[in-house]
């Protein structure tokens, strides 16, 4: 039975405040319209508040905007938690596309926030990038020190690479379809891209995994 799809990421049972209402009508408008596109009185009124009750809790148009960055880069970083654990560097990396393929599948105005984020060219959008490249550089650097990721010439460069890596199928959906005739909403297409992926991080960042499934 296929799960139905939800208009914000999953929420906790104690996360239905008012404040939490108005962050999920600020995500949705963001990612349907933009962030300049977005106003207070529209985010109130999708929220069911007032315009005053949104100012009360954010202060600004901005400190929405923020909230929603901090709750949408919080929610990314739970797609990678945990992932490494008992698991090859190679199949952590599988298992860090699968939830992140997952949430956006389930959550399709994830992928519309992400796309107005990165693409529209707004300062909210290259904060938003430069925060998802520090948290790409910090679970680089860990793997890193933990021996299981070759080290970098560059980590943060690097790290930037993967995060971009890790966003095209989202950002560049019908530029990849068309160039590489794929349907991402096909799962074997989806495997396609996710085992050229994993083999290309492979032989780069885990070349001591590639060299465990030879000899198996």
């Amino acid at each position: 039975m296929e799960r139905e799809t939800e208009e914000h990421p999953p929420v906790r049972p104690d996360d239905l405040t008012a404040r939490a209402r108005i962050r999920n009508a600020a995500f949705a408008l963001i990612a349907q319209n933009g962030v300049d596109a977005t106003t207070v009185r529209a985010i109130a009124r999708r929220a069911d508040v007032s315009p005053s009750l949104v100012l009360h809790h954010f202060g600004s148009k901005q400190g929405v905007v923020d909230e929603v960055t901090t709750w949408v880069t919080d929610v990314l970083g739970d797609v990678s938690r945990d992932a490494d654990a008992q698991a090859s560097p190679a199949e952590a990396h599988r298992r860090r596309q699968l939830r992140f393929e997952r949430m956006t599948t389930e959550t399709p105005l994830l992928g519309a926030y992400l796309r107005r984020m990165l693409l529209d060219g707004t300062e909210d959008g290259l904060a938003w990038f430069a925060r998802a490249v520090d948290a790409s550089a910090a679970g680089l650097s860990q793997r890193e020190s933990l021996g299981i990721a070759s080290p970098s010439a560059d980590l943060r460069v690097t790290a930037a690479m993967l995060a971009l890596l890790g966003f095209a199928p989202v950002l560049l959906r019908p530029y990849l379809e068309h160039a590489l005739h794929l349907d991402f909403a096909d799962e074997n297409d989806r495997s396609r891209w996710r085992a050229a992926e994993t083999a290309l991080l492979t032989s780069v960042l885990y070349p001591q995994d590639g060299e465990a499934a030879d000899t198996a």
